[in-house]
């Protein structure tokens, strides 16, 4: 896991920023509410949510983060923020593995079920059961319940007169499974100066059987939202 987002930890927070951060303010002020013990961020990537969380939150923040690439860049991301840096600690280590207990009563986690298998999954739920106290909220994505061959483009922007762009190619692998390939090209005046990929292999759910998986763990579904989000209560 350390070695993954590579290539991608590059161009995230350029191409994806904007739109994530308008998804997780969206969802944050519907479904945060006034956190008393502690948050917890898995699959905290880049730090956005993080900052976010931390600016809107005065509990600790557990940031949950195993590839390196994307944690270092979250770790500058918060470098010389004296109002955060003592309430942010960072776990360099899978959610499966996470090992903590009653330490928040809000979780959030999203774009990271999809890139674990079943048995990973209840692993992981159980784990987020266990770190949040009774009551606690889950703001969880759903992995995809399908996946259709498909390409969509990124955002792209202008960096010093080159334009940052890319696109995703989505194809199905058997009946469960689904891989992205993410595309990130730099061009300076029409021309092409290089092109990064990177792929990642996910896992498909149905609505249904992931509630299920859900109710395994000890969580009640309470409420969903867009995209593909799931609220539940410990």
């Amino acid at each position: 896991m350390g070695q993954a987002y590579a290539v991608t930890a590059e161009f995230y927070d350029l191409l994806q920023a904007a739109e994530q951060l308008a998804v997780s303010g969206r969802l944050l002020d519907r479904w945060l509410g006034s956190p008393e013990v502690g948050v917890l961020d898995v699959g905290a990537g880049t730090g956005l949510a993080v900052s976010l969380l931390a600016r809107r939150c005065a509990v600790p923040v557990h940031a949950v983060e195993p590839a390196a690439s994307m944690r270092a860049v979250l770790l500058s991301r918060i470098a010389g923020q004296s109002e955060v840096l003592p309430r942010v600690r960072v776990h360099a280590r899978n959610v499966q593995d996470l090992g903590l207990v009653g330490v928040a009563d809000f979780a959030w986690c999203l774009n990271t079920m999809a890139g674990l298998d079943v048995s990973d999954r209840a692993a992981a739920l159980r784990a987020l059961a266990t770190a949040l106290v009774p009551g606690g909220r889950l703001v969880v994505q759903r992995p995809p319940a399908h996946a259709a061959d498909g390409r969509r483009d990124l955002p792209s922007w202008q960096l010093g007169g080159d334009l940052y762009s890319g696109e995703v190619v989505t194809t199905p692998v058997g009946a469960d499974r689904v891989r992205w390939r993410f595309s990130y090209r730099v061009s300076r005046e029409g021309a092409l100066v290089r092109e990064e990929t990177e792929v990642f292999d996910g896992h498909l759910a149905t609505e249904s059987g992931f509630d299920a998986e859900l109710a395994a763990a000890g969580f009640t579904v309470v409420g969903a939202d867009d995209p593909d989000i799931v609220i539940a209560r410990r």
